[in-house]
């Protein structure tokens, strides 16, 4: 009789293969785990994004428009095809604060991300600033309008701990 030679796995072989698989898993696992806080942060870099193209916009718009740079609401008031907005210092403002015009927050898309608008700080009255994100402290981007006519507006992602 001819022997056969068997062909396939012997068991210490296998035990071998799942455990390094094992290994694998339990080292990649981590890396794909934190992708939700990949996704908020790149929700945030894109919120951060349109607030500067709204930026550029505004400002050239006011500065068209002749608008001054502060002053009464009514006269720094651009118009756009999304309606009145308030300018300060030729730049939108982050509170509309005496103005019927539109500021920063809702000029940009939010629907859809669960994102919050945490209170405004009007700690400076020469440039208030609104934060916009998922957590107050650590998730979020901070719109600070233009302070003078030489510090315009900024724009801050922080996201230490999405």
């Amino acid at each position: 009789m001819k022997h056969r030679k068997q062909v396939g796995f012997t068991l210490i072989e296998l035990v071998i293969v799942i455990t390094i698989l094992g290994i694998v898993t339990v080292t990649a696992a981590p890396k794909f785990l934190n992708i939700s806080s990949d996704a908020r942060v790149a929700v945030l870099n894109g919120i951060a994004g349109s607030i500067k193209t709204i930026n550029t916009i505004v400002n050239t718009k006011a500065i068209i428009q002749a608008v001054p740079d502060t002053g009464d609401d009514k006269n720094r008031t651009i118009t756009t095809n999304l309606g009145p907005v308030d300018t300060w210092y030729k730049y939108p403002e982050s509170v509309a604060e005496k103005g019927k015009g539109l500021r920063i927050a809702e000029l940009i898309e939010l629907e859809g991300h669960n994102i919050t608008i945490f209170n405004e700080d009007k700690n400076n009255p020469q440039c208030y600033s609104i934060k916009m994100g998922y957590n107050e402290t650590t998730c979020y981007v901070k719109y600070t309008e233009a302070c003078s006519t030489t510090v315009p507006a900024k724009v801050e992602t922080i996201s230490s701990q999405c």
